[in-house]
């Protein structure tokens, strides 16, 4: 298994979408946007703020966003605002109490907009508690993104601005994502796709495919198909069919990988099997 995961990520246009009211909050998505203008002269990638005044307005840019990229876009999305637990505050030109949307539906339209982009979506959530947006993630869907950024605490605008500014400075000059995503202070939690997926995966053939979680799983699968006076030739062979049932299954990991990852990951299936197999699953 790879030490260091990657994702195989295009960009070519950074999609500001600014949500932080007009007049208390101070202005970090304009001053990001003329940093981001200021370091690409030559219009590579594309840069574009979007001033959104209302929850339609949010998922109009959203949509706009998402037929880029079906034309061939690969975006990253910048979100820029405040949330909480619940979602994603919206206050540009709107008076308390503000409207939330939740995560759950944000990160739906991440998803459409990530299978738009086959599957090169990166988003930096420049909201506290942004790292919430994880939440509804599992690996029964496509990917929402690729990659996601986002303060784990409440952090200071400043501190925000700075921290964005760095990310996108090696995004847009090196460009390196790990560099970018390393850069990024304690105070920030980040997301890859394929990181979660490998060890989502790997922990579920520990609990089912190795040593005691194996042996617990097949004397189950065994109780629940064979009577208590069943024939010893008769245990046996079930008890052989179960063993082989409680193998990692390479058929069933590559459906699940081709729903949530199908552009492909950078490890191969035993690679993963024996990274389940070591114990050494990140918690």
């Amino acid at each position: 298994m790879p030490s260091r995961f990657v994702s195989h990520i295009a960009n070519s246009t950074i999609e500001i979408v600014d949500c932080l009211h007009a007049e208390r909050d101070l202005q970090t998505g304009i001053s990001i946007y003329n940093h981001l203008r200021d370091l690409t002269p030559e219009g590579v990638p594309r840069i574009r703020r979007h001033s959104i005044e209302s929850e339609d307005a949010l998922w109009a840019c959203l949509d706009e966003i998402e037929n880029d990229c079906v034309r061939g876009w690969k975006a990253i999305v910048h979100l820029e605002g405040h949330a909480c637990k619940d979602g994603f505050e919206l206050r540009r030109g709107i008076e308390p109490p503000y409207p939330v949307v939740p995560w759950g539906a944000l990160v739906d339209r991440f998803r459409h907009i990530n299978v738009a982009s086959q599957f090169n979506l990166g988003v930096f959530l420049a909201a506290c508690e942004g790292i919430e947006a994880l939440r509804p993630m599992t690996i029964k869907k496509a990917a929402p993104y690729m990659f996601l950024a986002g303060p784990n605490v409440v952090v200071s605008a400043g501190a925000m601005k700075v921290a964005a500014e760095r990310f996108y400075d090696i995004i847009v000059t090196a460009p390196d994502l790990g560099r970018a995503l390393a850069s990024l202070p304690a105070e920030f939690s980040t997301f890859l796709a394929e990181r979660f997926f490998a060890t989502t995966y790997a922990r579920v053939l520990k609990a089912q495919s190795f040593g005691r979680n194996r042996r617990e799983r097949v004397d189950s699968l065994v109780n629940m198909v064979v009577p208590d006076n069943a024939p010893l030739e008769q245990v046996r062979s079930v008890r052989e069919m179960a063993r082989v049932f409680a193998r990692p299954d390479r058929e069933r990991y590559e459906a699940v990988q081709q729903n949530y990852l199908p552009a492909g990951v950078s490890f191969t299936f035993d690679d993963l099997v024996e990274f389940a197999r070591t114990g050494r699953v990140p918690n």
